[in-house]
């Protein structure tokens, strides 16, 4: 019987540890096959490579699976690349003590896997549902048989020719997918300290067209449902099995189409849980007030809202499929039921223009609630795969060498992102519950816990988050937000003259940052 080790690399734990949800699902996968797995889970290790030398020494697995979650932050701009990390804590340690085959999945090889098994040096990657193919993968090493046409497998030979690129193989029935406990692969106290929130996810596939998102290429454009009953069976039995009562809907949209995200929500509210729960993704098109009635009836403590801006003119160039008016309207109902939210903009879209993002700040910061998180993301990073991608190559063929691999980021014909930044950072001083996504709320791991464990004593129902929120309210109260204005218009005084007079720029290259 062949040993599996399956390796979950990402160690992020803002804002919190994230549960290696998608690897355990592999895992589980694997061993309804027959096969024998064991998950080291690299979240909370401060010696990566001892670790994983002392699971292969203690294993001696025949096949490793490298779970990665990310490519970098996501940030247009100080953007981070991971893999360069991954790849000297986690990929160089296993090739070091075990020659057998290694193959890597998750989020980031859906989106650029091909380029993942170069930048790697490794032969094999899955894209896409990762539960059928590994089992198919694993089968086919075992007996030596070709590859040729699995579905999902990126393969590479020794010199680095890419093989097979083959779509994903996505599993038509999630329903059938083997239901599995987070503690047999992990330590859910672990994650418990940081309140982090148990995963679960009532669909996979996305139909929006969005211009820089990339979730069609990785869980595909069609919806695959699971069945309501289904997910609240599995919420029930994952919070009797952990003692976590924290739930996280990870849907990339959670509430398209409306009609299936109602009836999820009907079954939860049917087992009287007493659940704390949230969901990221929430699209303001689909937020009505039965829905919304729904969420406060479950226990949704906090939900992600994706705004992205406030001005119809960036909506339609983002590809989105909603309006500002549906913005407000879905910002209001979740006010009107006491639902904690936090608005996630991205500015530096295309025509992206001074106008443009002050009729955004303005907008956000009257329809959100001062105790509502504010999120800005500065400039649109560049994926392989995503409608943006396309335009952008054609534009700047030399963006392509690695096909998007490195980050790069989108800059707007009116505002270059320096520009951008300094506009932004000007509102975030002006709110106090305006933060930026690339600066903001990276926090050491003393400081997550210690306020997680306030939050549990004395307001136990509230985000984190509101937590920063305070701490920039009294900051304003006692005078340094009024200082900290001051000297940051002092300090960018002809950057700001010149946006405002609206002369152009001379371009400044921050479109690769690694």
């Amino acid at each position: 019987m062949k040993k599996i080790l399956l390796i979950n690399s990402n160690r992020l734990r803002h804002p919190w540890p994230v549960i290696p949800f998608g690897l355990c699902s592999v895992a589980a996968a694997l061993e309804v096959a027959g096969y024998s797995v064991n998950v080291l889970d690299l979240c909370f290790s401060s010696q990566p490579e001892r670790d994983i030398q002392r699971a292969i020494q203690t294993e001696q697995p025949d096949i490793i699976g490298i779970g990665i979650r990310n490519i970098d932050n996501a940030s247009g701009y100080n953007t981070i690349f991971m893999l360069d990390q991954i790849k000297c804590e986690v990929v160089e340690p296993c090739k070091k003590y075990s020659a057998c085959p290694i193959v890597i999945g998750g989020a980031a090889v859906g989106i650029s896997g091909a380029e993942m098994l170069q930048f790697f040096d490794l032969p094999y990657a899955i894209q896409g549902d990762g539960e059928r193919a590994i089992v198919e993968l694993v089968k086919r090493l075992e007996n030596k048989s070709p590859m040729d046409g699995l579905g999902g497998l990126i393969q590479r030979s020794n010199d680095g020719r890419i093989l097979e690129d083959n779509p994903p193989w996505p599993v038509q029935d999630l329903n059938a997918l083997p239901y599995f406990s987070f503690k047999r692969y992990i330590d859910a106290d672990l994650y418990n300290q940081y309140n982090s929130p148990l995963q679960i996810q009532t669909k996979r596939g996305c139909a929006l067209r969005c211009a820089y998102c990339t979730y069609n290429r990785i869980e595909g454009a069609v919806y695959r449902l699971r069945d309501p009953q289904r997910v609240a069976d599995e919420i029930e039995r994952m919070v009797s099995e952990t003692g976590i009562d924290f739930i996280e809907f990870t849907d990339s949209t959670f509430n398209i189409p409306l009609a299936h995200a109602k009836a999820v929500l009907f079954a939860v509210a049917s087992r009287k849980l007493n659940l704390k729960c949230r969901a990221m993704g929430l699209n303001p098109s689909a937020v009505d007030e039965e829905l919304a009635g729904l969420m406060s009836q479950v226990g949704f403590k906090e939900v992600d809202l994706g705004v992205e801006s406030g001005c119809d003119l960036t909506l339609q160039s983002l590809g989105k499929n909603f309006t500002k008016k549906d913005v407000m309207r879905a910002g209001s109902l979740l006010q009107a039921k006491k639902i904690p939210t936090s608005w996630y903009l991205l500015v530096g879209a295309p025509g992206e223009t001074v106008e443009t993002l002050n009729e955004t700040f303005e907008t956000i910061g009257n329809a959100a609630s001062p105790w509502d998180l504010v999120i800005i993301g500065v400039g649109i990073r560049v994926y392989k795969g995503s409608p943006i991608s396309e335009c952008f190559a054609d534009q700047d063929p030399d963006s392509r060498s690695d096909n998007f691999l490195h980050p790069v980021s989108y800059e707007p014909e009116a505002l270059d992102l320096e520009a951008i930044k300094v506009l932004t950072k000007r509102a975030i001083l002006r709110y106090s519950n305006f933060l930026s996504y690339d600066e903001d709320i990276q926090f050491k791991d003393v400081v997550i816990r210690g306020a997680n464990l306030v939050l549990k004593w004395f307001a136990n129902d509230q985000p984190l988050w509101r937590m920063l929120i305070l701490y920039r309210k009294v900051q304003n109260f006692i005078g340094v937000g009024f200082i900290r204005r001051k000297k940051f218009d002092r300090t960018h005084e002809k950057l700001i003259a010149r946006v405002q007079a609206g002369n152009n720029f001379k371009r400044v290259d921050h479109s690769i940052k690694s």
